[in-house]
């Protein structure tokens, strides 16, 4: 079992009437990886707010699946920007179920609040390994082969 954490979490939805995302399943992915104490705000966003966000902070001119702004490490506080029509989109592609890839990047997303990060095939190899391990105990497939056509 994992340590008692203090997480606070809000998720943002105005693309929705019914909720994409549910607080208890965001927590419960990120149990295991949650300092004592982290404040993390969830938003999920349309295309054109993402894109607008990406070029912004990674002059890159395109939506993206997940954005993740660091706000303070003590306590742990930053906001994952999590765009529904990209993820739902790659979802179909990959051919898994959606709240399987929101689980993934919500994990992903914080990772990298935590400093993880896939600049490089090390860095990139010790995230993946995290999220694997995480997914898999939470009972999801490994993201990166279980979307693989044969």
């Amino acid at each position: 079992m994992p340590a008692q954490s203090n997480l606070s979490l809000e998720i943002q939805d105005t693309l929705h009437n019914k909720k994409a995302l549910k607080i208890k399943d965001c927590k419960l992915w990120l149990a295991d990886l949650a300092k004592k104490e982290s404040i993390i705000t969830i938003r999920l966003v349309s295309e054109k707010d993402s894109s607008e966000l990406n070029v912004q902070y990674r002059n890159i001119n395109k939506p993206t699946n997940v954005l993740s702004f660091l706000i303070d490490d003590a306590p742990l506080m930053g906001d994952l920007v999590l765009c529904h029509p990209i993820v739902k989109a790659e979802a179909r592609q990959q051919k898994k179920k959606i709240i399987a890839h929101y689980a993934h990047l919500v994990i992903h997303g914080y990772l990298h609040l935590l400093g993880y990060d896939h600049e490089n095939d090390i860095e990139a190899k010790k995230m993946e390994a995290t999220e694997i391990k995480v997914l898999r105990k939470l009972g999801y497939p490994n993201p990166y082969t279980s979307n693989i056509i044969k």
